[in-house]
């Protein structure tokens, strides 16, 4: 429509110009003494028109010639942000498929542009750290530090790759420096985990996890095993100081205290500090609770007395146990070796023969076979201490294959 209206127009516009042409009888008088020159009105303004039009083409000409350089270097700013564009996309491709050596090849050629420097300088720092040359790494990284548009970005690679570095040292002071800024999210908090799971700053990692755990920003199952990790690391440290000890059981959250593995290692910690009832105590709390194999060991292992009144109380609590529990292989060696503290055998070698025929586990028969064994040697039961050495033996051959 708009085409036919522009003929339309130009149609019109020629019938003008004929008709006013056509019935136009002026004339154009030029004096330059002692010259006269006599023209149409109409011849005057073809020329008129066709000089306007050469003035036209003459100063569009010298424009561009003027134009000419900054055009040329336009041209070639262009062709230099292409190539340095198609350069970025290669280095990235090449740097999720693994081929680091190309990724830094291109993205060197990346860099020729300026506004692709801080995105090449990040890529070719990941690609000089993956081929473990740091010290272009640093170059790459130190490049753009002073970029405000990147400082984040250079700052937050830093971290990641210092600790893959295994240097959470380093990986700290930066992470420090990101929060003086002000930069808090949570993949800084995710990094600040690591470097401290390295360096073995367990409260911290403590306090991260519980601050991820806010926001739901970790797996429940990493989760509970960084937690259990942190704490058994913390009594580990304490230990043997019962004060130290106490103060780390003491800042042990109620749900946390019920963990088989905290419960356990709090049990070692004030064991090792010899306070065996605070050791029993802990285990009893949490056996009484629900059933594990491990606090069954640990209440042997943890609890040692030998007061006979002592061994009467952990005895009841296995008797105790077996009626909630059943007669589970592992409560019958623990009642089994309580039974032999207490000078009580015969009760002793029935239990751990019954744990013996229940037992499925190789582990356990070994250790049933051995505690059954050096009970019979005790007594002086040589032919069946003999048996059970070699059913012992036996079991320990087919746990080491």
């Amino acid at each position: 429509m708009r085409i036919f209206l522009w003929i339309l127009g130009l149609f019109a516009t020629a019938v003008g110009l004929a008709v006013l042409v056509r019935f136009n009888a002026g004339n154009v008088v030029f004096f330059w003494p002692p010259y006269r020159v006599d023209i149409s009105l109409n011849f005057f303004l073809l020329l008129l028109v066709l000089l306007i039009i050469l003035l036209f083409l003459v100063f569009k000409a010298i424009h561009m010639a003027l134009r000419l350089p900054s055009r040329i270097s336009q041209i070639r700013e262009q062709k230099k942000e292409q190539e340095s564009n198609q350069a970025l996309r290669q280095s990235l491709k090449a740097l999720f498929e693994g081929r680091f050596v190309q990724a830094q090849k291109a993205a060197e050629k990346a860099w020729e542009w300026e506004k692709n420097r801080g995105y090449a300088a990040l890529i070719g720092a990941r690609a000089s750290q993956a081929v473990q040359q740091y010290e272009k790494r640093d170059e790459y990284l130190k490049s753009i530090e002073d970029n405000e548009d990147y400082d984040t970005a250079c700052l937050v690679t830093k971290a990641e790759l210092y600790i893959d570095e295994h240097q959470p040292h380093k990986a700290l002071d930066v992470i420090s420096d990101l929060n003086a800024n002000g930069t808090r999210h949570i993949h800084v908090q995710r990094l600040s985990l690591k470097a401290n799971q390295q360096i073995g700053n367990w409260k911290e990692v403590l306090r991260l996890v519980q601050s991820l755990d806010k926001h739901h920003s970790i797996r429940a199952v990493l989760s509970e095993k960084l937690k259990e990790a942190a704490y058994v690391n913390l009594f580990d440290t304490a230990a043997p100081d019962a004060e130290s000890v106490a103060f780390v059981w003491q800042d042990v959250p109620e749900e946390e205290r019920e963990k088989p593995a905290v419960a356990i290692s709090a049990a070692k910690a004030f064991y090792h500090c010899m306070l065996p009832k605070k050791s029993e105590e802990i285990l009893c709390r949490v056996l009484d609770k629900f059933w594990d194999d491990r606090l069954v060991n640990a209440f042997v292992e943890f609890a040692e007395s030998r007061e006979p009144d002592d061994l009467t109380v952990q005895a009841g609590h296995c008797e105790r146990w077996l009626e909630k529990y059943g007669r589970q292989p592992q409560l019958l060696l623990a009642l089994g070796v309580l039974a032999s503290r207490q000078k009580q055998f015969d009760k002793s070698a029935s239990c751990f023969e019954e744990a013996i025929s229940l037992a499925s586990d190789r582990k356990l028969l070994y250790q049933a076979h051995l505690l059954l064994a050096q009970l019979h040697d005790r007594l002086g039961h040589e032919e069946k201490a003999v048996r059970h050495y070699r059913e012992a033996s036996i079991s320990r051959q087919i746990l080491k294959a």
